[in-house]
């Protein structure tokens, strides 16, 4: 999603950047502790990145602990797991092999979120499991991010008391946020001068360069547009006039002879014109289909937006392989699954939401196209609108 960015760039400037704060830090230092981490650089919104990065081990490290032998939903069990780990979590100590790669890591995820906040949390929302972002998610956000940090808060507040949001969801909310409080973001001038103290930071090659625009074509003036008359005056040839010296002599002119009238041999035919009676006949018959065709359509439509007890029972064969095939990728199984799930909704504001956040961002669905309209039609009245 970096569109905005030249990846190799990026990366290579990350890696050198991590390569001199370790140059640095590992002259005096055999391994990092929790502290040493938190004061590694002096742009700290990198060292809570390799914070966070720790932690995320930090629990992969306590899941790994569990085995089907021994019962660690025991009480007991979680409250002992949870005491080591803690007592693990105070004493970090990164070896230099095992620090540099997280801290290119956590120098590019700076970057990008201090250049391109958009780019960063939709990554970040991306890659959730289910299609869906929880408050657990968005409150971690909150504890480590930032730079730019108006954007978990805005997220957590919207959630309010919701368990989750679906992941397009939380890239629009996120958005919007972006958008309305453009003035409230962090500057990358602010810290153009801490990254450049390891290593020199040239914002603009990090970005994609903009493809120069081809030079405008000449333009070639059309002649002005004329009236007719003044076509007429300028291209009719000027005769001159002829100087006659001696008198010409003319011949009188012989008047040609008078044409027969034409007579027809065949007798015309007849045309019949309709009569008043006729027209008013032909108008009453159109005008009677047309009534027919209108009721026709209007009990058509009517029957169309009659409210349904189930989803799955009013989609005809024909429709279902659609949905099928167009929506769902060949997947008989993703489908029934999917329609379940709708025929469950407690309401159409929830069924809504599952189309629009949680398929469309699956299936990678066009919103505005027919068929995920025609599904949308039946979803309405299965509940009534």
């Amino acid at each position: 999603m970096l569109h905005k960015f030249n990846v190799s760039v990026l990366n290579d400037y990350s890696q050198r950047f991590a390569r001199k704060v370790c140059d640095d830090f590992f002259l005096h230092n055999s391994s990092a502790s929790g502290q040493h981490i938190l004061n590694l650089t002096a742009i700290p919104q990198i060292n809570l990145f390799v914070i966070s990065s720790l932690y995320d081990k930090w629990k992969a490290d306590a899941e790994a602990f569990k085995s089907p032998f021994f019962d660690f939903e025991n009480a007991e069990v979680r409250e002992a797991l949870k005491q080591f780990m803690n007592v693990v979590s105070r004493n970090i100590s990164v070896k230099r092999e095992y620090l540099e790669p997280i801290l290119g890591e956590a120098t590019k995820d700076t970057l990008v979120l201090l250049i391109d906040p958009n780019s960063y949390f939709n990554e970040i929302f991306r890659n959730q499991t289910n299609f869906t972002v929880t408050a657990e998610t968005i409150q971690q956000l909150r504890k480590y991010v930032r730079f730019n940090k108006i954007v978990p808060q805005a997220l957590a507040d919207s959630l309010s008391d919701r368990a989750f949001i679906y992941v397009n969801q939380a890239i629009e909310w996120s958005e919007q946020v972006i958008a309305q409080r453009a003035s409230e973001l962090d500057s990358i001038e602010q810290w153009v001068g801490a990254f450049s103290e390891k290593v020199p930071l040239d914002v603009t090659s990090l970005l994609k360069k903009a493809a120069r625009p081809e030079p405008p074509a000449p333009v070639i003036e059309a002649p002005a547009a004329k009236s007719f008359f003044d076509t007429l005056v300028e291209e009719t040839p000027v005769v001159q006039p002829v100087k006659i010296e001696e008198p010409m002599v003319t011949k009188p002119i012989e008047m040609p002879k008078p044409v027969e009238s034409f007579k027809p041999t065949v007798p015309l035919p007849t045309v019949s014109r309709p009569t008043i009676n006729d027209s008013a006949g032909n108008g009453l018959k159109e005008s009677l289909n047309d009534r027919l065709r209108t009721e026709q359509s209007t009990v058509s439509d009517s029957y169309q937006k009659q409210p349904i007890a189930s989803i799955s029972q009013n989609i005809p064969l024909h429709q279902k392989f659609m949905f099928i095939h167009q929506l769902f990728s060949g997947s008989n199984s993703a489908y029934e699954s999917a329609i379940a799930e709708l025929e469950q909704a407690p309401d159409f504001a929830t069924a809504r939401s599952l189309i629009s956040y949680k398929f469309a961002s699956q299936y990678l669905w066009d919103m505005t196209g027919d068929t995920v309209g025609e599904l949308l039609e039946i979803v309405k009245r299965r509940f009534g609108h």
